[in-house]
């Protein structure tokens, strides 16, 4: 403790050292740093002169999770500290550290260009390779590389040590799924003496991303904010399948074991009977980053803050806040905002019961809702499936919700057109998607007119939604997504490609452009607004009949 004292009186102070290393650094070597930044005078005064951070930066660099995820507010130094966390095998000429962001020019502008004013005076850097080598070759190396094909992630590294990673941004990379966390930390693995680390830095998002969904835990949902007591705190999962929701999590590893699906899990990969079923969880924490503490930032930029508030976009607000939500930055006619709405509205059921049907085989999605007057009670979807078992499978789905067949309506333009005519079928409701609009004055065509009435009926209150099938699961590009994370996507197709009366919906093949997929979650709903609408206007007619007579 002598030597600490003597480091903290001196000119130069390194806050890694001082702060994080106490325990694993002699002073002889602490010493030795120490005098390297005085010989980088100019990179030392500004980097290593200011007072260690105790709060965020010390619950990063000394958290014992397996995997680490600081976030948050922008300016809180969460690309510096996972940095300065590589300072602690600088030294090791065995250990191979790796920072990682989406795309080439982002290394070059983001993680390349941060750690040089960090590692400045211990490395060299070598710019087309983006590899910065400790102590003239002779320590530790960082290599910064980009994962653009994520496909690719675990065929590259696979039989890769990587004792330090840092994954920068982890945002850009779990939009559809969290698999470069589990593809990397495979590799996260050591042999030469030190203890591994996987630090992952990110600004808030919405439930649109995957990253929302596995920070779950630590995040408020009344405000969408984290948690202030829950920052740093442990949780221990077992992934069990593919998706972000198919993980079983507790406040301890006996509680991820005790959990049913995890423990077939782990007891399928233990082979070995001696082995721990701790081997087979994880742990993982997650660090609210807070601009305020960020004291090398308030002195190195003063003005960082005025010029990302100067921004003024609704992101910039989030991250500036901390607001783990999704923002509306689309030219969607349905916002966000109304889609929650009508994903929390109560049940507007007591009507007729209906249903709509986009139809597909083979290798593209069939989607069929049910609805209760305007309420959507019911959703089944399924891919791959032969012909002769398309019929069979909606006949099915119409007798689980109590659907009359003359209540079903399914698109007639492509595949659909030979269901209608078989017997079982021939009584269904068709949809031309070509058909003229009742209301010709408002809209081209009857497709346009139903998108029309979705978006009003979401807006205005008159449509809802069952809880429980905005957690039904469907794949798409070997991913698997919920109904709520489809709907919130495939809303962006709902907009017009002639805005003035008449309106006309976006052509499909643009649809198709715009969101990178065919929007077959959302195609379904439209022919369910038709079926709602036209049974609506059957009973008008009835209860008119029976008032006359």
């Amino acid at each position: 403790m002598n030597g600490q004292k003597a480091i903290a009186e001196s000119d130069y102070l390194d806050p890694v050292f001082l702060q994080y290393g106490m325990e694993v650094y002699s002073y002889e070597y602490a010493e030795k740093l120490r005098k390297e930044n005085l010989e980088a005078k100019r990179v030392g005064k500004r980097i290593w002169d200011i007072i260690p951070q105790a709060g965020f930066q010390e619950k990063v660099l000394t958290n014992p999770a397996d995997i680490v995820i600081c976030g948050g507010v922008r300016g809180a130094g969460k690309t510096a500290v996972s940095l300065i966390g590589a300072l602690y095998y600088a030294e090791n000429p065995d250990v191979n550290m790796y920072g990682f962001r989406r795309l080439e020019a982002d290394v070059k502008r983001g993680i390349w260009k941060s750690c040089k004013p960090l590692f400045r005076g211990f490395a060299s850097f070598a710019d087309t390779s983006f590899e910065a080598k400790f102590y003239g070759g002779n320590g530790a190396t960082m290599k910064m590389e980009h994962l653009a094909d994520l496909k690719q992630v675990k065929d590259r590294f696979r039989g890769a040590e990587m004792p330090y990673i840092v994954i920068e941004e982890l945002a850009e990379f779990t939009k559809d799924s969290l698999s470069v966390i589990f593809d990397l930390i495979g590799s996260n693995r050591s042999t030469a003496g030190v203890r591994p680390r996987f630090i992952c830095t990110c600004n808030p998002v919405g439930k649109s991303n995957k990253l929302r969904w596995f920070l779950d835990w630590w995040i408020d949902p009344d405000t969408d904010e984290a948690i202030p007591e829950r920052s740093g705190k442990l949780r221990y999962f077992c992934r069990y399948g593919e998706d972000v929701m198919e993980i079983a999590w507790g406040d301890t590893p006996e509680e991820v074991y005790e959990n049913p699906s995890a423990h077939a899990k782990i007891a399928s990969m233990s082979l070995n009977p001696d082995r721990d079923y701790k081997d087979f969880i994880t742990s993982l924490t997650f660090i609210d980053g807070d601009y305020a503490q960020n004291e090398i930032l308030h002195v190195s930029d003063p003005k960082y803050m005025n010029r990302i508030s100067a921004g003024g976009s609704k992101s910039t607000i989030n991250d500036i806040r901390g607001v783990w939500r999704d923002v509306d930055d689309t030219a969607s006619i349905l916002s966000v905002s109304d889609m929650r709405d009508f994903f929390q509205r109560p049940p507007q059921s007591g009507g007729a019961k209906c249903a709509g049907g986009d139809i597909a085989l083979k290798n593209d999605l069939l989607v069929l809702w049910a609805a209760d007057g305007y309420h959507i009670c019911g959703v089944e979807t399924k891919r791959g499936l032969k012909t002769e078992s398309v019929i069979p499978f909606i006949l099915e789905f119409l007798k689980k919700y109590d659907v009359p067949v003359e209540n079903f309506c399914f698109d007639v333009n492509g595949i659909g057109n030979w269901l209608h005519e078989s017997d079982a079928l021939a009584r269904a409701m068709p949809f031309d998607n070509k058909a003229p609009a009742k209301d010709k004055l408002s809209y081209t065509t009857r497709k346009s007119e139903c998108a029309g009435l979705l978006i009003e009926w979401i807006q205005n209150g008159k449509l809802s939604i069952s809880d429980e099938l905005l957690t039904h699961k469907y794949t798409r590009n070997r991913q698997v997504y919920t109904v709520e994370e489809g709907l919130l996507q495939e809303r962006i197709i709902l907009k017009w490609r002639i805005e003035e009366n008449p309106k006309d919906l976006m052509r499909k093949k643009d649809m198709k452009v715009e969101l990178g997929y065919s929007p077959d979650l959302m195609e379904a709903l439209i022919y369910l607004v038709h079926a709602i609408d036209s049974l609506k206007q059957r009973s008008m007619v009835r209860e008119g009949f029976n008032f006359f007579f």
